[in-house]
């Protein structure tokens, strides 16, 4: 019942007397095409059959389905030239049928049998192609049917019970923010953690003890006790440092010691040669 209320709407959106009209030609149009059919089995038509049994034949079965195209699109909500367009089709396709049924049998024959098929082929397909893109429009264009039916006999839509789904999660909402409340806990309330319990324990300090500055700093000053810092650390670098320089002062003081000796003991050789010479 709900699902027929918009399909009328729809049918009678372009006029309740071409409906009409359409159906009774879709109906007359299946009438005739089961007579033909029925004459064929009938008479068991064939090509060595009489020509008046083919003509009935022929004529019944291609008026009878271009009646029934022509009442399907007369049925259908057209666009602004439809009408103009299934009228031009069911008239080339009537007109094949007339051309026919003078000339056959006697003026049946080529060109005028590819004119008269090609003729009657192109309306019969206007009709099919019409009726194909019309559905096709009819799906994509339509408007929202009624789906539910309220008990005291209202009919609601796609659009209204869309808007009463927004309304009422809306108010669950701001009902909902209305009744939210935050509360504020207590001083006495919070609990710290193990880290804020925890207290800090006594540090003992650790000097470095370097082993190679103590003994440099023993052997320059035998008896004495360093203590490592950087303060000592210091100290002891200073003192490396005078050691080298007087190492190398009293380095340079044998070494000319030496020269000299040296010097003296050359005298003394070429003194004694030349004594020899003599």
């Amino acid at each position: 019942m709900v699902g027929n209320v918009g399909t009328q709407h729809r049918i009678l959106k372009h006029g309740a007397l071409i409906y009409y009209v359409g159906s009774a030609i879709f109906a007359s149009g299946i009438a005739l095409l089961a007579v033909g059919v029925a004459f064929v089995m009938m008479q068991e038509i064939h090509y060595k059959s009489e020509p008046e049994e083919i003509l009935l034949s022929s004529i019944f079965i291609g008026v009878g389905a271009t009646m029934i195209l022509a009442g399907i699109n007369m049925m259908m909500k057209q666009t602004r030239y439809g009408y103009y367009i299934v009228g031009a089709s069911t008239f080339a396709s009537l007109f094949a049928l007339l051309v026919f049924t003078y000339n056959y049998p006697q003026k049946w024959y080529y060109p005028l049998i590819n004119y008269v098929l090609v003729l009657y082929i192109v309306g019969f397909l206007v009709l099919v192609g019409n009726a194909f893109a019309n559905v096709v429009l009819w799906m994509i264009e339509g408007e929202p049917e009624a789906v539910v039916r309220k008990e005291g006999g209202r009919i609601y839509t796609d659009e209204e019970i869309e808007r009463d789904i927004e309304d009422a999660t809306r108010k669950s909402i701001e009902l909902s923010a209305s009744e939210l409340t935050f509360k504020e806990p207590r001083a006495e309330d919070v609990r710290y953690g193990r880290v804020f319990r925890e207290t800090r324990g006594t540090t003992t300090r650790i000097k470095d003890n370097l082993d190679e500055v103590t003994s440099l700093v023993k052997t320059i000053n035998p008896g004495e006790r360093i203590k490592s810092g950087s303060a000592e650390i210091e100290s002891a670098s200073k003192n490396l440092v005078d050691i080298l320089r007087v190492g190398s002062v009293k380095k340079s003081k044998s070494r000319e010691i030496k020269d000299k000796i040296m010097g003296m003991m050359e005298r003394f050789y070429s003194l004694i040669t030349v004594k020899r010479n003599g």
